[in-house]
Formats: structure tokens, C-alpha cells, sequence
């Protein structure tokens, strides 16, 4: 966990340089939509983590529970980039929305290792989000934040995949892949409601419903793969990272 620490101690130290002096010009059609869009996306990324925290801190982990402080930071930093882009655009921010509401009670049902697994779902689905904005954009600004946030989405990923690997190791075949029946289960579900809730941004850059769905699966399967995999480290963490975790 220590690589980690340092890891979102550079991350945040190291952050792109965002062209905030370039002004927001987008296509007609992407305008409201983005706006729809983002507005509902700040809302989940901009929450204090507290219950996370104190799951974090039962483990007696100083190391992890100093980690996970920087993790929810760097989720609040996301928070902050697409409020000032709403900002820019003139549209105000949410104060709260149903499906963030769901999420936030579905992780607190559950200990530790079971919030992550939820927690995940969103972070895999923002993956593919956050990749279709960056490349459905021509505007500058645009560009370079989405894809700062997909940068942070890759190693927010490999970290969770790091430490859950390794916390259902010990777990039997049996639960394991009951474990993971029931995750997609969840996951599915989720990436129905982004689909029809996004569904005009996400058509307006250019990818359809039906390409969604499939990469968003393309990517649980990845992710799923190595946290329940027997492996001692996780492959897809180290090819993010380009370094050895400890």
C-alpha cells in the first residue's frame, strides 16, 4: 500500500495543465446534453467519503486509511474540474440527484470490502464516460479535463483491484464466483440507468447505446478478472502504473 500513497502523492502533485484561459465553444447539439450530463457526474464525484473513511480506518491501517484520504480527494478534485466547467457554461450545480442517493446507501448495507466492490461500479462506468467525452470533443478545454479525470480513473481502478485481490484471496472458488455473479448483476443495472440517462450525450459524441454497453462490459470483465484472480499481483495494475507495487 506505501506504492500507493506515493503514487497519489505524485498524481496530485503532477496534475496536467488545464488551458483555463481557452474559452468553451461546442457544438450546439453536445451543449445541453454535456451540461444534463455533467451536472448529474459532479454530483457523485463531490461527496465527503466519510463512511469510506471510517471502513478505511477499522482496518488499522494507517498506510491504507492515509490512502484512501488522498483517493476521495482526488475524487472531490474531479468534482471541482466539472463545476468549474458548468460554471463556465452557466449552469448551476446539483445539490443532489436519486441515483447518487442509491449508491450512497447500497455501500453503506455492506463492510469494507463489499462498499468497494459497489464503489467500483461507478468507477468502471466513468471510465468509458469520461474516454467517449475526450474523444467526442474538439474544444481544448474540454479535452484536457476529461482526460486528466480518465488518467485518475485508470489508477483509481488499479488500486482498488490491488487491494481487493488481495483481501479475497483466501476466499473459495465457490464464493468467488458467486461473488462476482452478483457484482455484475449490480453493475448491469447501473449501466442501464447511465445509458438512459445519458443516453444524449453519449450521442452526441458519437458513441451508441449498444457500444457503451459492450465496453463498459469489456472493462468489468477486466477488472473482475483480476480481483478475483489467484495471482499475486495484478497485471492490469502494473501496466497502469509502469511500476512494481509493494
Amino acid at each position: 500500500m506505501k506504492t500507493w500513497f506515493e503514487y497519489f502523492k505524485f498524481n496530485a502533485a503532477n496534475r496536467s495543465e488545464i488551458p483555463w484561459e481557452t474559452s468553451i465553444e461546442i457544438e450546439p447539439n453536445l451543449r445541453n446534453p454535456l451540461i444534463r450530463s455533467l451536472q448529474r457526474f459532479q454530483v457523485g464525484e463531490s461527496g465527503e467519503g466519510k463512511h469510506l473513511r471510517k471502513q478505511a480506518a477499522s482496518t488499522n491501517d494507517p498506510i491504507y486509511e492515509a490512502t484512501i484520504d488522498l483517493f476521495i480527494k482526488e475524487e472531490q478534485e474531479h468534482a471541482r474540474l466539472m463545476a468549474e466547467i458548468l460554471k463556465r457554461l452557466d449552469a448551476p450545480l446539483l445539490k443532489s440527484h436519486w441515483s447518487d442517493f442509491c449508491f450512497i446507501m447500497l455501500r453503506r448495507l455492506f463492510g469494507l470490502h463489499q462498499e468497494l466492490l459497489v464503489l467500483l461500479v461507478p468507477e468502471i462506468i466513468a471510465k468509458r464516460y469520461f474516454r467517449a467525452l475526450r474523444d467526442g470533443v474538439e474544444n481544448k478545454l474540454l479535452k484536457a479535463v476529461f482526460a486528466q479525470i480518465l488518467h485518475d480513473e485508470e489508477g483509481h481502478l488499479a488500486f482498488h483491484i490491488d487491494y481487493l485481490q488481495c483481501a479475497f484471496a483466501s476466499l473459495s472458488l465457490t464464493k468467488r464466483i458467486l461473488a462476482r455473479v452478483l457484482w455484475r448483476i449490480i453493475f448491469r443495472a447501473a449501466c442501464i440507468v447511465v445509458i438512459l440517462d445519458h443516453s444524449a450525450v453519449l450521442r452526441a459524441a458519437r458513441v451508441s447505446p449498444q457500444e457503451f454497453w459492450w465496453d463498459c462490459g469489456l472493462i468489468f470483465d477486466e477488472v473482475a478478472a483480476n480481483i478475483f484472480s489467484c495471482a499475486p499481483t495484478p497485471a492490469f495494475a502494473k501496466a497502469i502504473l509502469g511500476f512494481k507495487l509493494q
